[in-house]
């Protein structure tokens, strides 16, 4: 097996610091060889020796004796086309590009299936986490019902400062960017957008059916604040960032949105950069996946496991319908908080001074927001 390595950032070394250290294990695992042979970067790089540095990422791709691409460079555009050379090729490919495989894993596993090769994206969703591979094989008794997920690191650290040290929004992501964990891009984050593509991800597995990513609302955690989060624990709960996906009659309900969870629900006890998945199947009925969800080596892991699993012969089947329907989960119990008392059914109600805390009745947003002031907040709440 000899591999090309196209990006070569934090988890791009990653990668290549594993295959290096853990060769003669690796190769004894599957019965063969295993060669990094390029690294390829638009930076001047440092590769232990043997392996190939380059610029150009054809190289990599035409070389006859690659048997797997690994493409980590990210973004939309040139990652597509390199993954979509690298298929017609017939090269296995290997990716970490959530986005990519949101918005264009219809085209990308077509090409796969056309040429025969594997297309292998564990990294994409959760870091390290082996979610993807266990929807895909380990699950396929079962009928998904249901996908719950705190599936960006960078807003559960946030949280997590605002809640233990008693932050606002803004100190704890001022924070969070001096130790890095926040994208270059921070409306990835802040915004819900990288959670929404891995939803998606999830969602299109554990349903058969490609989902517009375009269309999957997001609602994240700028409008946190210090006030919110203290009432959030007065009454038992914790706020998440919570991505949510699930069968309906007729379509896909998805979101991301930030919610209030009942500490007693194992998801909110999901603290600092960690990631969790919830899965509610019918046989099986729940089952949970936790772990980093962010990191050199713990995304380089997956990274790896996929590489190796490209030596086996059997290729993820991705025959599946596209929906017609996505929409938002609209229908659900919410916390509201505002400066006059409104007439809403509740389950319990609380003031102090000129707020007034309400925990209402399962009920649809459109029925909710008629009745709130201009300057009510509002939160969906689980458990």
């Amino acid at each position: 097996m000899q591999i090309g390595v196209i990006g070569l950032g934090t988890v791009g070394y990653g990668v290549v610091d594993i295959l290096t250290k853990e060769k003669k294990r690796l190769e004894k695992l599957i019965g063969q060889e295993v060669v990094v042979k390029y690294g390829c970067s638009l930076d001047d790089v440092e590769l232990p020796n043997g392996i190939i540095a380059t610029k150009d990422y054809k190289e990599v791709i035409n070389d006859k004796d690659i048997d797997v691409v690994v493409e980590l460079i990210g973004g939309t555009t040139i990652a597509k086309k390199i993954i979509l050379e690298a298929l017609e090729a017939k090269k296995h490919v290997v990716t970490a590009n959530k986005a990519l495989i949101a918005h264009y894993g219809k085209e990308i596993y077509q090409c796969a299936n056309e040429n025969n090769c594997h297309i292998l994206y564990e990294a994409s969703v959760g870091g390290g986490i082996p979610v993807l591979v266990s929807q895909k094989e380990s699950l396929v008794a079962n009928n998904t019902k249901k996908i719950t997920g705190i599936l960006n690191g960078t807003t559960n650290f946030i949280l997590t400062l605002m809640e233990k040290d008693n932050l606002d929004f803004n100190e704890a992501l001022a924070i969070a960017e001096s130790l890095g964990y926040v994208e270059a891009n921070p409306a990835l984050d802040l915004d819900g957008i990288d959670a929404a593509h891995k939803i998606c991800i999830l969602a299109q597995n554990g349903f058969n059916q490609f989902i517009d990513a375009d269309k999957i609302q997001c609602n994240g955690i700028r409008s946190v604040t210090k006030k919110d989060m203290n009432y959030a624990m007065k009454f038992g709960y914790r706020i998440k960032l919570i991505a949510q996906a699930k069968k309906l009659d007729d379509g896909i309900g998805i979101d991301v949105s930030t919610s209030l969870v009942n500490k007693e629900m194992l998801v909110a006890n999901v603290m600092d950069a960690y990631n969790v998945v919830e899965i509610d199947t019918d046989y099986l009925e729940n089952v949970l996946y936790y772990g980093k969800g962010a990191g050199r080596y713990v995304t380089a892991s997956a990274v790896v496991s996929d590489i190796i699993k490209t030596h086996q012969n059997d290729l993820w089947s991705h025959e599946y319908e596209d929906c017609q329907n996505v929409q938002p989960i609209t229908k659900a119990k919410y916390y509201i908080r505002c400066s006059k008392p409104i007439d809403v059914d509740y389950i319990e109600y609380y003031s102090k001074q000129d707020d007034h805390i309400y925990f209402t009745k399962e009920m649809e947003l459109e029925d909710l927001k008629p009745l709130l002031e201009q300057d009510s907040v509002y939160f969906k709440v689980h458990g």
